[in-house]
């Protein structure tokens, strides 16, 4: 399992050490947490720790930690994840003021979850990989399943990683139903090199040419070519995919319920929006990247319907698919 508790303390304001922190559950990019804990101390004077999880493990963890209240917010990862929360009981509803900013369908009308961000499900791919198998890069989902590809695929997993439910919803959604979206899965399961249980992790392991395609949110991609890994190329299946609403949210029994507030408010913000690392904003007053899914066709996609379905869908994978 991928974790990594990422702390930052602001130092001194006016001679006086800060002792007022928070604790913030994110489940993005590294890169992307920094910054927004960063930017939230800079503006509040709030300290944050930070702890980075995959979207399942934040959810075991805000279970585990549930009777004592032991962190104030979650941040990042699908909506469809609060969803699973908020029918546990872990999250208390917040309705910031910066969310009338948020475009419609990004944000729960009652406030247990807020949209901060988007990322749409692509392929990742290595062009040096694909041009020793003789293949071009993937523009359908069906293109995965070339034999060329044996071993050669990388997925998140669905139990553990919020993207890789994406990948298993996405085809539930385009397929009509479970039983079609169960045999894909299958079929696809022979070229999957591993699956992973962090979404960010497939770019990376395409990005070092340990496999040529990656099943990611394409905002990973972008993120892994910044960071050198200038093989990889973005594509898009062309029968539709799926996308998340990366949120944030107020974790039931915050020990600090004031500074998780702000924190949610600060998130909304056109100044945490518009972070170094390529992300959608969710507000229509930051500009888009258009390298981020402008060209993808966006399967309807609805948080509490991915959410009622999971139990039942992951465990379909793990009995017929994983095995």
């Amino acid at each position: 399992m991928y974790l990594a508790l990422l702390a930052w303390s602001a130092g001194v304001v006016s001679g006086a050490v800060r002792h007022r922190s928070i604790s913030v559950l994110c489940s993005s990019i590294d890169e992307v947490c920094r910054e927004w804990a960063e930017g939230f101390t800079r503006s509040s004077g709030i300290e944050v720790v930070m702890v980075r999880v995959s979207t399942g493990e934040a959810l075991v963890r805000l279970s585990r930690t549930a009777a004592r209240g032991g962190y104030d917010v979650w941040h990042g990862g699908p909506a469809d994840s609060y969803e699973v929360a908020r029918s546990r009981g872990l999250l208390q509803p917040y309705r910031s003021p910066e969310a009338a900013a948020v475009q419609g369908g990004s944000a729960d009308p009652d406030g247990w979850w807020t949209g901060t961000y988007l990322g749409v499900l692509g392929f990742c791919s290595n062009q040096r990989v694909l041009a020793r198998l003789n293949l071009p890069a993937p523009t359908s989902w069906e293109d995965l399943l070339r034999p060329e590809l044996d071993g050669e695929v990388s997925v998140p997993s669905p139990l553990s990683s919020g993207t890789g439910y994406t990948v298993a919803w996405t085809q539930r959604l385009r397929l009509g139903g479970d039983d079609a979206a169960i045999e894909f899965l299958r079929r696809l399961h022979g070229n999957v090199l591993q699956y992973t249980n962090s979404g960010l992790a497939p770019a990376r392991i395409a990005g070092r040419g340990e496999a040529a395609v990656a099943v990611t949110f394409t905002q990973h991609c972008q993120q892994a070519r910044a960071d050198g890994m200038t093989d990889l190329v973005v594509t898009y299946p062309q029968e539709g995919t799926g996308f998340e609403i990366g949120s944030v949210a107020v974790v039931a029994g915050a020990p600090d319920l004031d500074g998780a507030r702000r924190y949610v408010d600060y998130a909304l913000t056109r100044q945490a929006q518009r972070t170094a690392v390529a992300q959608l904003p969710t507000r229509a007053d930051v500009p888009a990247d258009p390298g981020l899914g402008s060209d993808a066709r966006l399967l309807d996609y609805v948080p509490a319907d991915a959410a009622k379905a999971r139990e039942l869908l992951t465990q379909r994978w793990v009995t017929q698919v994983q095995r």
